[in-house]
């Protein structure tokens, strides 16, 4: 329709705009031309419309549909996250703590029994443990939870077995109180009676299954004591990881230059049996003797063991 109608308006404006700017007269008839009743105008189109039945006007095709927009996938709920103190369901396994000197108040309980029960002589009064019974216990009970591994250094662990073999004879001898020697109780070195993390153990085998094969050191055997009046004297002190070197030199050189323990200075030269038993660990046993006595055994004297002495050391 609206091309009829601009087909209709060219034809109305043609002549008239031929000849060039039209004059006044022509003007003033356009004015009046212009100023004919709109109806006239209609009835033009309408005439022009019949005579053109063809044009048709056609309806403009609908616009196409609009493409729905593609819907978003759905975002994935996330989770809250968990509060900050909230455990996870299955905790990884604590880890056993590392020993360190944080060790030494555990043995420092064992200190203050040794301070008060045994004498700077290193007899023990196994008559007053009774009475503190529940302390030495206390104790042990906290060695048998805490058992060494291969976290801790070398010190801690010698320590550590020294006090446990030490204190685990004194509460054999309680067990069986009254005796008069350790060899009065049945098989006193091989019992198991010892539980250290779940495991037996005897005194047998912390000392020969542990102590020498591990750390080869041959002045553990002034250290362990089995109870008895030829045993090196007890330590009136426990064992540290910090003191243990110490202690140790300590206690063989006061044990090698003992007259009760051993006579180097005489004729014939008699030594504790320890030096015949443990030959192996003390590789050349006049030479250790050497080493730590005051006076030097000449090299061509022999030595001879003396008799070993069972009573309590009490």
């Amino acid at each position: 329709m609206l091309r009829i109608f601009a087909f209709f308006i060219s034809g109305f404006c043609l002549p008239a705009c031929a000849d060039g700017p039209p004059d006044t007269e022509t003007s003033e008839s356009l004015t009046v031309q212009a100023e004919v009743p709109d109806t006239v105008a209609r009835d033009q189109i309408a005439t022009t419309l019949a005579a053109n039945t063809d044009a048709v006007p056609e309806k403009a095709p609908p616009p196409p549909p609009l493409a729905a927009a593609p819907s978003k996938p759905k975002a994935k709920p996330v989770p809250p996250p968990p509060p900050t103190n909230t455990a996870p369901a299955t905790a990884p396994p604590k880890p056993k703590p590392v020993a360190t000197s944080s060790l030494d108040p555990s043995h420092a309980q064992w200190n203050q029994l040794l301070q008060r029960y045994v004498s700077p002589a290193g007899r023990v009064d196994y008559a007053g443990l009774r009475q503190n019974r529940q302390s030495l216990d206390a104790y042990l009970d906290l060695l048998a939870r805490d058992a060494p591994d291969a976290a801790w250094t070398r010190e801690e662990r010698l320590a550590y077995w020294i006090n446990a073999y030490n204190a685990f004879t004194i509460q054999l001898i309680l067990d069986n109180w009254p005796v008069k020697s350790i060899r009065d109780i049945d098989e006193p070195w091989d019992r198991k009676f010892i539980t250290l993390e779940g495991k037996a153990y005897s005194l047998n085998q912390i000392e020969h299954e542990i102590i020498r094969p591990t750390f080869r050191e041959p002045r553990i055997h002034f250290a362990l004591v089995c109870a008895a009046i030829s045993c090196p004297p007890l330590a009136n002190q426990a064992y540290t990881p910090q003191n243990l070197d110490r202690m140790l030199e300590q206690q063989t050189r006061s044990f090698v230059n003992n007259e009760k323990f051993n006579v180097t200075q005489e004729a014939v030269v008699r030594v504790s049996p320890l030096f015949d038993w443990y030959a192996q660990d003390f590789g050349n046993p006049k030479a250790f003797l050497n080493r730590y006595l005051t006076t030097e055994i000449p090299a061509e004297k022999e030595l001879h063991f003396l008799e070993y002495d069972w009573d309590l050391n009490d």
